[in-house]
């Protein structure tokens, strides 16, 4: 066993002694950051894309759905992105990969930011949209395998946990600053414009603009990094070799589940539901995702050092059990007292309780594949868990409210992910302390 570990160390795809840590970890979490601030930005104005790219119905849910489902779609295009980028990056070198993603999300960010309006070009409109968040799944499902298998293969044995949050904490970064993009452009575009209605009417492209300004750093950065062009050719190793790893492929989808909508109903989802279900303003939906990146970078950090302190599923346990517990009573408060203040809480802690256990789920997912097919296993496990339940969790959500009635109707359907989660934990061991396969 010792002499795999030392001869795979020997042919390692990321040569951690040539690259500075810190260079590594500010390379990826750029890149990353940026990647998802392109993939999020949809959240914080699908109200008014909604009403853009859709046409008018008597429904006053129909265009939001429509919206979310948009959003869902891209979400399909992950597990094609994770298995072709993937394969990629475990084949040619994970800095290739990650200037392939960022290149490919630029691209769908543009899309969307010069797409041509439902009124304006009719479905063609809709067409170029749904298009672009296509394109735009593609990138996201490779990111995160090229991305994550960089940070744990860079990372000294005792700091896996820490450098591996770098991942998730990016995602809270990307949030954060969409929130105050929104937030900024809400408040002062109307005043200096003279537009009452220029937010919805053209201020939400101006974000994916930016987004799309920012790629060539990102390229820029990346380029810097040590190559990591495998010296031996993996030809050998194509995609197939994950059928020696199905169980820990079906595991690691389990797992994902219940991190993955958690993410989604608590960091996106909150504000949203705020704002259409409880008549807030859409400055406090604009907030309450604000507050959820900020807790999703601070936390991301902390649980990184719980992890390489405590393990991998003590955390994940636990932050399972204490979503189950507060869920329902969370929306009951929420839509019993519809106040800012209510709301804000609710956030921070969901937020805190979902990035308790998403820190070290994604981590153990990496650690379940070996090297060779890392960025593969991890990509693929990852996209088709957020694929089938994350993406749509926004619009199940929504529908599930429609179909039933009851404003509870999301809470349940959080529940369930998290039962579903939690039932995998027995069948996984602990991979903290242990060396990378």
């Amino acid at each position: 066993m010792m002499s795999e570990n030392t001869a795979e160390t020997q042919t390692a795809i990321i040569s951690a002694p040539n690259a500075s840590g810190k260079k590594v970890i500010f390379a990826a979490s750029f890149g990353n950051a940026l990647e998802f601030f392109d993939f999020g930005i949809y959240n914080f104005f699908v109200i008014y894309i909604s009403v853009l790219f859709f046409p008018p119905s008597s429904d006053p849910h129909l265009a939001l759905l429509l919206a979310f489902a948009t959003f869902g779609v891209s979400f399909f295009m992950r597990p094609l992105g994770g298995i072709l980028i993937g394969a990629y990056a475990d084949r040619c070198g994970r800095k290739p990969a990650m200037i392939l993603t960022i290149s490919l999300m630029s691209l769908g960010t543009a899309m969307i930011g010069f797409a041509p309006t439902y009124a304006s070009a009719g479905y063609w409109g809709t067409v170029t949209l749904v298009a672009a968040r296509l394109i735009q799944g593609v990138a996201a499902g490779g990111e995160v395998g090229a991305s994550m298998s960089l940070l744990v293969e860079s990372a000294p044995p005792n700091r896996r946990g820490f450098y591996s949050s770098w991942s998730l904490a990016t995602q809270g970064i990307a949030t954060v600053v969409g929130g105050v993009s929104a937030l900024a452009l809400s408040a002062a575009l109307p005043v200096l414009s003279g537009e009452p209605n220029a937010m919805a009417e053209w201020g939400w492209r101006i974000p994916f603009f930016i987004g799309v300004a920012l790629a060539p750093l990102g390229c820029w950065l990346r380029l810097g990094l040590e190559s990591d062009r495998p010296s031996v050719p993996r030809a050998h190793e194509p995609p197939a070799q994950l059928r020696k790893h199905s169980r820990a492929v079906v595991l690691g989808v389990m797992l994902t589940i219940g991190a993955t909508v958690a993410t989604y109903i608590s960091m996106y989802y909150l504000g949203t539901y705020a704002v259409k279900y409880l008549g807030m303003a859409q400055a406090y939906g604009y907030a309450a995702m604000l507050l959820a990146g900020l807790v999703t970078f601070g936390g991301s950090l902390l649980v990184g050092h719980w992890c390489d302190r405590y393990g991998r599923l003590p955390l994940i346990r636990w932050s399972r059990i204490a979503i189950l517990i507060v869920a329902l009573p969370a929306f009951w408060w929420l839509s019993a007292v519809p106040h800012p203040a209510v709301l804000l809480l609710i956030v921070a802690l969901l937020v805190g309780l979902t990035t308790l256990g998403s820190v070290p789920t994604m981590l153990m997912i990496s650690e379940l594949f070996p090297q060779r097919i890392r960025a593969l296993g991890f990509a693929l496990v990852y996209s088709l868990g957020v694929a089938i339940f994350g993406g749509f969790a926004q619009y199940i959500a929504s529908q599930s409210i429609a179909l039933s009635g009851s404003l509870l109707a999301p809470a349940v359907y959080l529940m369930l992910a998290t039962l579903a989660s939690l039932a995998v934990l027995p069948l996984l061991r602990e991979t903290g302390g242990e060396p990378l396969r």
